[in-house]
């Protein structure tokens, strides 16, 4: 009975790791991103042995290293990077999500702050959306990694996911600036004008660091046809902001299907700017009113919004 326990123990054990397949394996013998110690270092001969299991394909034993190394060496955040490593060329994403919330790291932790720099210097994305994953579960990390995820996600243009974790930025603090300017775009992107103009308003009294989002504003009142109420947000950009050529487009477009005859005249200053930047459509294509053909197709414009 108790050698019959015993190999079902070893079983078991053993075969924690059957499911991957070779190419995981023959993966891990040839990473390149595997930190290697110095000799100096206190956490070199756990580092090492844990690095020789992994490549010699001796998983079970990898991975007890490893954990035993990640908790000896805690403040060590290469050893923390390798286990990630480990797991993440394994394709084995939530056991290292696993992993991390049991260590529970505190949001001051200065060995978590560097991993998730290190990871995001060399460029490891996909890594390290795995441990901003896992570390929005941790007590005191949500807010900067809901964050972080949706920035990333935003970047990447995927907007589903970027919405969702700027949603959660949103429940815990309803005027984070970058979340409201985050579902600002994601809304225009969306082209749902009514609530581009309630992120935007709320941009209106959350906004510190970045000022520039009353294009936004403009382009809502413009689609909804609320041409007037566009208008009166042009006074409050920065002259900066009136300078970019989407934003002299949209107020362009607000005078000429608001005026009769529309005046160029406050437009012009950051219309020649943006020429001398380097922005080539001639004065007369872009103001449409200032020649016969121009009159004609402001007519048409007209006529296909009202």
């Amino acid at each position: 009975m108790f050698l019959k326990n015993t190999l079902l123990l070893f079983v078991l054990f053993s075969s924690s790791f059957c499911s991957y397949s070779v190419r995981n394996q023959e993966a891990l013998e040839s990473d390149q991103k595997f930190i290697k110690l110095s000799e100096t270092d206190p956490a070199f001969r756990c580092n090492q042995e844990s690095l020789h299991y992994a490549r010699k394909g001796d998983l079970n034993r990898a991975e007890l290293a490893w954990d035993g190394c990640a908790k000896e060496f805690f403040q060590s955040y290469q050893i923390h990077l390798n286990r990630l490593r480990f797991y993440y060329v394994l394709e084995e994403y939530e056991i290292i999500k696993r992993k991390i919330e049991s260590d529970s790291p505190a949001r001051n932790s200065p060995v978590y702050t560097k991993i998730v720099q290190e990871l995001y210097d060399t460029l490891r994305w996909e890594e390290r959306v795995i441990v901003l994953d896992a570390l929005s579960r941790v007590r005191g990390w949500e807010l900067y990694s809901y964050e972080e995820l949706a920035n990333y996600y935003l970047h990447q243009g995927n907007f589903p996911f970027a919405e969702s974790y700027y949603n959660q930025v949103l429940e815990i603090n309803p005027f984070h600036e970058d979340a409201l300017f985050g579902m600002t775009e994601i809304q225009t992107h969306n082209e749902k004008w009514y609530s581009v103009l309630d992120y935007g308003k709320s941009l209106v009294v959350a906004a510190k660091k970045n000022k520039d989002f009353h294009y936004f504003l403009l382009k809502a009142n413009y689609e909804l046809g609320r041409y007037a109420e566009g208008l009166k947000w042009v006074e409050n950009a920065s002259d900066k902001e009136k300078s970019q050529i989407s934003f002299l487009e949209v107020w362009r477009d607000l005078l000429l299907l608001s005026k009769d005859k529309p005046n160029w005249n406050p437009l012009l200053p950051y219309y020649r700017k943006a020429v001398a930047e380097g922005y080539a459509v001639p004065e007369s294509v872009f103001f449409p009113t200032l020649d016969a053909s121009g009159r004609e197709a402001r007519k048409a414009i007209r006529t296909g919004r009202e």
